[in-house]
């Protein structure tokens, strides 16, 4: 078996997702070869047209974006796709052929909102700020989502007070906060879709003065900084992202599909045959010390 991760750019994260996944293919007996796009549709298009001439015959694939699974698939030919890190339309995988493996992006944000519903449950109505990732991408779109639907089967009255797209960035989230604590708004929780955003709306509330003990402060990720931050007491709850089980479910799945095998028996396997979901964990005060 061959594999080819098609990622989406080169750095620590994307990076970090490559040395993985090469080293459990070799577990699996599995050849390996990574090939980052630089966040080009080009370039991404080129990379895995070039690996199906050298003999790939599974890929791993972050999208440069989510609208370009067509091109993809058919630069790809005849290859299966795992799709890792960002989600392509639902209709756009087929099963046991083109699967998304991930953890479900609407699970984190149920979890925040179960958090936000336990802590101030005393309260018949919940002003919440939101800070969102990039629009369009599956884990802003899941999970704020998730969030939203579980504060509104509360039955209790939700206020939005702020939301916004800070695009993953602690600083625009810093900034974005700043902003909106000059309005004078109450606001019960900042709730972000990621930890670095999380984090710039505390030291925004830092930087203003504000009591953060009247406020909880929500992210996703269980990031080195967001563990640190609640184990702190600055931030209040995060979700763990247990990428070492995406990662073997995505070699695991990738080999099967490269045989010709299904995927149904894999931990997590949809029964459509289209998706492997690797559940989420909350993380606060009382559990932190073991995500750090």
């Amino acid at each position: 078996v061959k594999i080819y991760y098609a990622a989406i750019e080169s750095g620590d994260y994307y990076e970090g997702w490559a040395s993985q996944l090469q080293e459990q293919a070799k577990k699996q007996g599995a050849g390996f070869d990574v090939g980052y796009a630089e966040k080009s549709v080009e370039t991404q298009d080129a990379q895995v047209k070039s690996a199906v001439s050298d003999g790939c015959n599974v890929f791993l694939c972050g999208l440069v974006s989510a609208d370009i699974a067509t091109e993809i698939k058919a630069a790809a030919e005849d290859v299966p796709i795992v799709f890792i890190n960002q989600a392509p339309a639902d209709e756009q995988l087929e099963k046991d052929r083109y699967i998304y493996v991930a953890s479900d992006e609407y699970m984190a944000g149920q979890y925040q909102a179960e958090y936000i519903l336990e802590k101030l449950g005393s309260k018949d109505e919940i002003n919440v700020a939101i800070l969102k990732g990039p629009k369009g991408a599956s884990g802003t779109v899941g999970r704020t989502n998730g969030l939203k639907q579980t504060l509104k089967a509360s039955g209790k009255k939700i206020n939005y007070v702020f939301e916004d797209n800070a695009d993953w960035s602690e600083e625009t989230a810093k900034e974005m906060m700043g902003m909106f604590l000059k309005t004078g708004r109450t606001v019960d929780c900042v709730v972000a879709n990621n930890d670095d955003m999380a984090g710039g709306a505390v030291t925004a509330f830092e930087e203003a003065g504000t009591d953060l003990d009247s406020v909880l402060f929500l992210g996703v990720d269980a990031s080195a900084n967001g563990c640190q931050a609640i184990a702190d007491g600055r931030m209040d709850f995060t979700v763990y992202q247990p990428m070492s089980d995406q990662i073997s479910a995505a070699v695991l799945a990738a080999q099967r599909l490269a045989e010709g095998k299904p995927i149904g028996d894999i931990e997590g396997a949809s029964k459509d045959g289209k998706y492997i979901l690797v559940p989420f964990e909350k993380v606060d005060a009382s559990n932190v010390k073991q995500y750090m």
